[in-house]
């Protein structure tokens, strides 16, 4: 990159692609340094920025190029929107980049230093940001593995090879697959393992590790994709939403909101479950690595599911746990007990400041117990301190004017929302939890309210397909 901050550069090139105007803009992004080069050749077009800079530099719109160009000559304006601009707001070339593996000692050898990448590099690094993106540009080269297609069996870490470049089993030397008859797992067997010094011939080999690579690639888009979900409420809606071949929950979950006969119950629990995007993940990984995934018996699909699910819970909660560890740098970090109390603490100020509750009020809404002089005092300490800690830490968050537009700001949704019918509300609820159009689900909801009689006693129930 240039000398100047990426934040800066961006905004510069923002101010750049209006100024260049929308015939043209567009392209210094997607472009870069090849538009450059054909913009420095347009004399025309070069006389047209400078003049539309001109124009409009004294009313305020562009204050990086004002402040860049305040004492400019019309020569070196004309310099700088013909080339100029490129130094300073585009990153240099690829060929001008100088690359990890270029200095000593691997002087320029991409496979030395991949080799010493997977080795461990850690030692000699001082910047995590910059050590996290060797690892992502090598995941990159890298990709994912995954399955051997053709057998339709996954691909295995070379016993031995754990702390070099992935050579995976069978791609990599000679290797058949077995599967264990206990266990139904496949391992493979490698004939060409390390030469026994004793006996003289390669030795025979066993792997049943995942590619680091590959694991590495699954616990990244786990933790993107994947969400805490509550394996109950997930039972409950795989008994009767299970996807078939070709389908998936968002699918299934549609059809059931689509249909005026779905009982409250059910779409309550697909309001909980919310997070249909992290189960077609789990299915998308179960179908890729199980072909015959679709083929299995509902409660053994159903089983694998919540079972991915459960292990994506455990990594999910193992990775907040060390991130927390990380940040407060002990294990004894009450952070889920402050973060409680805190969450309190703003509750009980949104309800005096927004709602207008009193301080009983609010203490019957939180559960906390009047105190024995109140009939005397009348005066609630537990809560009024819980609302003046609140306020500090949303004035503090927000600033005391941020603070007061926010309640304002909170005052006329929830004046909005009284305003709004049941079925409205309701319709904007489920278009929040599950991330579809409220359109859509309100003329759902309208649809089905007028419809009475026979067919709307008919609800759809756990275990009947819908």
């Amino acid at each position: 990159m240039g000398s100047e901050p990426p934040a800066y550069q961006r905004a510069l090139l923002r101010e750049l692609a209006y100024l260049f105007g929308p015939e043209v803009g567009p392209e210094i992004k997607t472009y870069g340094h090849s538009f450059a080069e054909r913009l420095a050749g347009d004399e025309e077009l070069v006389a047209e920025i400078c003049k539309r800079f001109e124009a409009v530099r004294s009313e305020g719109r562009f204050p990086i190029l004002s402040a860049l160009l305040m004492e400019t000559s019309g020569e070196d304006l004309e310099e700088f929107f013909r080339s100029g601009w490129a130094h300073m707001a585009l990153p240099p070339r690829e060929s001008s980049l100088r690359r990890p593996w270029d200095p000593s000692p691997w002087d320029g050898d991409l496979e030395a230093y991949r080799e010493d990448l997977y080795a461990g590099m850690a030692f000699g690094m001082r910047d995590v940001r910059a050590f996290a993106g060797e690892w992502l540009e090598e995941l990159l080269r890298v990709g994912y593995y995954g399955m051997e297609e053709s057998l339709g069996l996954p691909l295995k870490q070379r016993s031995g090879d754990f702390f070099a470049p992935p050579k995976p089993l069978p791609l990599y030397g000679d290797a058949y697959p077995t599967r264990i008859a206990e266990t139904g797992q496949t391992i493979w067997i490698r004939l060409d393992g390390p030469r026994s010094p004793e006996r003289g011939y390669r030795e025979i080999s066993v792997s049943d590790e995942p590619l680091r690579t590959d694991a590495a690639i699954v616990a990244a888009l786990t933790a993107l994709e994947g969400r805490p979900l509550d394996l109950g409420t997930l039972r409950k809606v795989l008994a009767i939403g299970l996807p078939l071949r070709g389908e998936s929950f968002w699918d299934r979950w549609n059809r059931a909101l689509e249909d005026r006969r779905t009982e409250e119950g059910l779409r309550s629990s697909l309001r909980e479950l919310r997070h249909h995007q992290a189960i077609d993940y789990i299915l998308m990984l179960l179908r890729y690595h199980r072909s015959g995934f679709d083929d299995l018996p509902p409660q053994e699909r159903t089983n694998l599911v919540v079972d991915a699910c459960a292990h994506t819970n455990e990594l999910l909660e193992a990775l907040r746990k060390l991130v927390t560890f990380l940040e407060h740098g002990r294990v004894s970090y009450r952070g889920p007990a402050a973060l409680k109390v805190a969450g309190r603490d703003i509750e009980a100020a949104v309800l005096r400041d927004v709602d207008g509750l009193t301080n009983r009020e609010i203490g019957e809404r939180l559960g906390v117990p009047l105190p024995t002089d109140f009939r005397i005092k009348a005066d609630h300490p537990t809560v009024r301190k819980m609302v003046g800690r609140g306020r500090r830490a949303l004035r503090t968050a927000l600033g005391e004017d941020g603070w007061k537009e926010q309640v304002q700001g909170m005052k006329a949704e929830a004046k909005r929302w009284r305003s709004r019918s049941e079925v409205q509300r309701q319709a904007e609820l489920e278009a929040e939890a599950l991330d579809v159009p409220y359109d859509e689900v309100l003329r759902r909801l309208e649809e089905g309210s007028g419809r009475s009689g026979e067919e709307g006693k008919h609800g759809i129930r756990e275990g009947v397909a819908f």
